[in-house]
């Protein structure tokens, strides 16, 4: 036996099932159907139509320099940070330098301290010396 259309009331035979309810029904309840879902197409037009004039509208010459203004400034500012962290790199060395050349020189003074108290004395002993040579040869390693 044929099945009627889903609809109530309907003592039709069904024809299809409609792919957007899942309903048996007849020619007449899915032409309605298929009525209803194209009159829902004429919005989406109307709405894709505003959308494309709207992309139009936008100014791209404006949103593009707004965006390099934007990249260029961002640029500034790495720019300026790295030459601040130069900057302080560049006087830390110098720092560190000239520490390490006083701490060269403070070693050097006592050495000569050392050597000429020996020498004036005239006591020196084998230890003196070997201590001496081997200060010496630690300067000239530090100083490479």
């Amino acid at each position: 036996m044929s099945q009627s259309c889903a609809v109530l009331q309907c003592e039709r035979k069904f024809r299809a099932l409609c792919d957007c309810c899942k309903q048996n029904l007849c020619l007449q309840h899915l032409t309605e159907h298929n009525i209803i879902l194209v009159s829902q197409l004429n919005p989406l037009t109307n709405e894709i139509k505003a959308l494309g004039e709207r992309l139009e509208s936008l100014k791209l010459h404006d949103i593009v320099r707004n965006g390099h203004q934007k990249l260029k400034q961002w640029q500034k500012d790495c720019h300026e940070k790295i030459d601040h962290l130069f900057e302080k790199k560049y006087q830390e060395l110098d720092r560190l330098v000239t520490e390490k050349l006083d701490q060269q020189r403070e070693n050097i003074r006592r050495l000569h301290s050392k050597l000429s108290k020996l020498v004036h004395e005239q006591e020196a002993t084998r230890n003196d010396i070997d201590m001496l040579s081997t200060a010496i040869r630690q300067i000239e390693i530090d100083l490479k």
